[in-house]
């Protein structure tokens, strides 16, 4: 799937500053970070760039055309920036977008210019019409695929996709009554990943699956063991020893509801598997170690991957409860990342991204890391507020927190409000923010 994002503010009015000038058509290019993913390319909007009246020597209701001096200019700053380039423009008043008989013909003419001046990358055109949008991604000068989807990433998600949604049936009939049947859609049509499916993230998927959205991608390289029984969902005494996202997936998919599951067994650790996570819209991080976690805080930032990071610590002595804490932050372009919040332990980073060799021979490992306490319902109920947000972010239910903190003792889910580091080396433009593959990530690159 190939797909275009950004967390530029105005590209979410995209399409109504290209109506403006009706009846007449209007154009835009987007210059890209182009990014190869496993099932396609995921392109991040660095910049957009409007054409002045002087730059078209064509622009009627049927037609434009972009002065070929404007065209070299950007052309020529995609060439020395690497950027690929999205060429954009309107159909005012068409019902659908499709590409015009004249469109196509532009596109072939100007093609081998592109490539040949700003080779190794993709290119793409787009028509966008008051209903919907049609695009055309070039990965050479002859292999053309469509671009399936655009979207806006920031403390609200957009996501537009060129097909049409199909009937929403029953199923989720008393989901529309709140939600209406726009929010439904548009929890049909995310594609979400799970990073760790214990007893945390298998209640986060398991409400997933029951909401419908589209596509789910379940990643946990563990297996289940007897004490896990108590709170993983679908898990049995038959399972013990099955790979968690196996057993999950088959309980997932008996709930009816149409969502594709898909179980990776694996780590984010790895390359392999944490870019498995670029063909997502969302991702949910269950995961309860501070290395993965570093991983997926970065990958929110770098790639446009909003990631909603969840986590429960219990403390009890001797049986005794002494406190019961949970939080949900929402880590997506203008918001604080976790290493703005000082949320983590630069040694227990380091010790996590160790390969098992490394470790063996790391003299400041001693012993082995103990089991902590965990409780179904306390789960259920930081997984509820995870999944609760994601409908903040995606699906209109009006609330505003994208940082929660749960305190179990005292009965009281608290919003947190935190500033961002406008020089962090993770969430600001100066460090990872849109750079894709441009900048390094501390993933391990084998398995």
């Amino acid at each position: 799937m190939n797909r275009i994002l950004s967390a530029l503010p105005e590209f979410s009015g995209i399409r109504q500053s290209l109506m403006i000038e009706a009846p007449a058509e209007s154009a835009a290019i987007f210059l890209c970070e182009p990014v190869s993913t496993p099932q396609g390319t995921r392109l991040l909007v660095d910049s957009i760039v409007r054409p002045g009246m002087a730059d078209y020597s064509i622009q009627e209701a049927l037609r434009l055309e972009l002065k070929p001096t404007f065209v070299a200019r950007v052309l020529k700053k995609a060439r020395d920036h690497r950027k690929s380039l999205i060429l954009v423009h309107s159909h005012p008043f068409a019902k659908g977008a499709h590409f015009s008989e004249i469109d196509l013909a532009g596109e072939e003419q100007l093609a081998p210019t592109l490539f040949q001046r700003a080779p190794d990358r993709p290119h793409g055109w787009l028509v966008m019409s008051p209903d919907g949008f049609s695009g055309r991604l070039r990965l050479g000068a002859e292999v053309i695929q469509p671009i399936d989807r655009l979207t806006r990433v920031g403390t609200i998600l957009q996501v537009e996709t060129r097909l049409s949604n199909s009937d929403l049936g029953s199923h989720f009939d008393r989901t529309v009554r709140a939600l209406g049947e726009d929010g439904q859609r548009r929890l049909r049509a995310l594609e979400i990943a799970v990073v760790g499916v214990g007893g945390l993230g298998s209640m986060v998927a398991q409400q997933l699956a029951h909401l419908g959205v589209g596509r789910l991608l379940l990643i946990d390289h563990d297996r289940i063991e007897r004490t896990n029984l108590n709170r993983v969902v679908g898990a049995r005494e038959a399972d013990i020893g099955r790979a968690k996202v196996e057993v999950l997936a088959e309980a997932l998919g008996k709930i009816g509801t149409g969502a594709l599951v898909a179980a990776r067994v694996g780590s984010i650790l790895h390359k392999s598997v944490a870019r498995e996570l670029l063909d997502a819209d969302v991702v949910f991080s269950c995961t309860d170690t501070h290395g993965s976690r570093a991983i997926l805080n970065q990958l929110a930032y770098q790639y446009l991957l909003p990631t909603i990071d969840t986590g429960v610590r219990i403390d009890a002595l001797d049986g005794r409860l002494q406190s019961i804490q949970g939080r949900v932050q929402l880590l997506a372009p203008g918001l604080p990342c976790l290493l703005c919040e000082q949320f983590f332990d630069p040694e227990q980073v380091r010790r996590d991204l160790l390969t098992d060799t490394e470790r063996r021979l790391d003299p400041y490992i001693v012993g082995d890391v103990q089991p902590q306490p965990a409780v179904i319902s306390i789960n259920g109920t930081v997984a509820s507020l995870a999944v609760t947000m994601l409908l903040a972010v995606a699906a209109g239910l009006p609330s505003n927190s994208r940082h929660l903190r749960y305190d179990g003792m005292r009965n009281r889910v608290v919003p947190i409000e935190s500033s961002q580091d406008l020089a962090c080396v993770v969430c600001s433009s100066e460090g990872a923010l849109g750079k894709g593959d441009r900048w390094s990530v501390p993933w391990r690159e084998r398995p």
